[in-house]
């Protein structure tokens, strides 16, 4: 099918996206709807492209037949639910004013009307927190997996996109409709994420977005250039190995990083790492989004706690060969030690 490119509206800002919607942390993408123009701002990729490499955090594991890959549930783990996290102390305050009001007021002296007023205040504030802030999460991330990963099979030419225990999508990895698209983080600042469409006969079925949502195009494009690379090449270029002159292994563009999905026996500093990391060498949104992350911190292994493992599809691991031995693989088991400025060997 072919696609229109969209551009960047003539006062400078992007349009209401005509696929979506953004709710409290959640991008909710629509289906079964006419497909064939993107919104303003967004890019059509190509299976081609070349933009120089970069992991974006984003792998579950490579081996020399497929790749794995989080999506967006995992990358915004726990966003969705953090602003209820932050209004909870005044749920608390308004409860304990209350509580004060019943014990320690004089009630003689207050008339029916004030006293319903106070009673009416906090009971709309404590309804006001729940619908707003914990509505979203209840609606669009309640009883769903952790992750839903991607799967790119070099192999086959196949990818497959994980939707419950018993339910997938299978296609060949070059007719899908990729995408570097507009979003933005809980804290208001613009993203750009890679999205992978499902088109059947003009109609968008599923939307996926692959990997961390990130500022600026270079490291979603870098992202989407690593897949391609892997598809294309293989994984020899993209195990970690010092460079034959100067020794040194570049961080970005050999993968040096997986994600774990293990659920509740994740670590809490592990759990703190697994998002924060993509602020590596980058110490000023790191700052600026730092109490943003507190709220998500506690959001996230709350959720680590309550959410389902996702397991894929028996079919899939048999297509796949998930269960073969594979000493080449890496995984988080092999990651490099990285801080703020430095990345150490395992």
């Amino acid at each position: 099918m072919s696609l229109i490119f969209g551009s960047v509206s003539k006062h400078g800002y992007m349009m209401k996206s005509k696929i979506k919607k953004h709710v409290f942390g959640y991008d909710v993408f629509k289906e079964n709807i006419p497909f064939s123009k993107l919104d303003e701002g967004d890019v059509l990729l190509s299976p081609y492209d070349e933009f120089k490499r970069n992991h974006n955090w984003s792998f579950l594991s490579m081996n020399d037949d497929y790749i794995e890959l989080i999506d967006q549930s995992y990358a915004r783990l726990g966003k969705g639910l953090s602003p209820f996290i932050f209004v909870i102390p005044l749920m608390l305050i308004a409860l304990y004013f209350l509580y004060l009001y019943f014990t320690l007021g004089d009630d003689s002296n207050d008339s029916i009307f004030i006293t319903f007023l106070i009673v009416t205040s906090v009971v709309f504030i404590m309804w006001f927190c729940f619908f707003v802030f914990f509505r979203p999460f209840y609606k669009y991330d309640y009883k769903k997996p952790l992750c839903k990963p991607i799967l790119f099979n070099r192999k086959t030419g196949k990818v497959f996109f994980y939707l419950t225990e018993a339910e997938y999508i299978e296609r060949d990895w070059k007719d899908v409709v990729y995408v570097m698209g507009n979003s933005f983080g809980l804290s208001g600042a613009p993203l750009r994420e890679l999205r992978a469409h499902i088109v059947e006969e003009g109609i968008l079925k599923h939307t996926f977005v692959i990997g961390f949502p990130m500022m600026g195009i270079f490291r979603t494009q870098g992202l989407w250039s690593f897949i391609c690379h892997f598809m294309h090449k293989g994984p020899e270029e993209l195990y970690p190995k010092p460079h034959p002159i100067y020794g040194t292994i570049d961080p970005f563009t050999q993968l040096t990083f997986c994600q774990q999905v293990i659920g509740a026996k994740e670590s809490y500093r592990d759990t703190w790492k697994s998002f924060r990391i993509i602020y590596h060498d980058n110490w000023v949104p790191a700052l600026f989004s730092f109490p943003f992350d507190l709220g998500n911190f506690i959001a996230r292994r709350i959720l680590l706690n309550i959410k389902p493992l996702p397991v894929w599809h028996k079919e899939v691991i048999l297509k796949n060969k998930m269960e073969k031995e594979r000493p080449e693989e890496i995984s988080f088991k092999d990651n490099f030690k990285f801080s703020m400025f430095e990345m150490k060997d395992k």
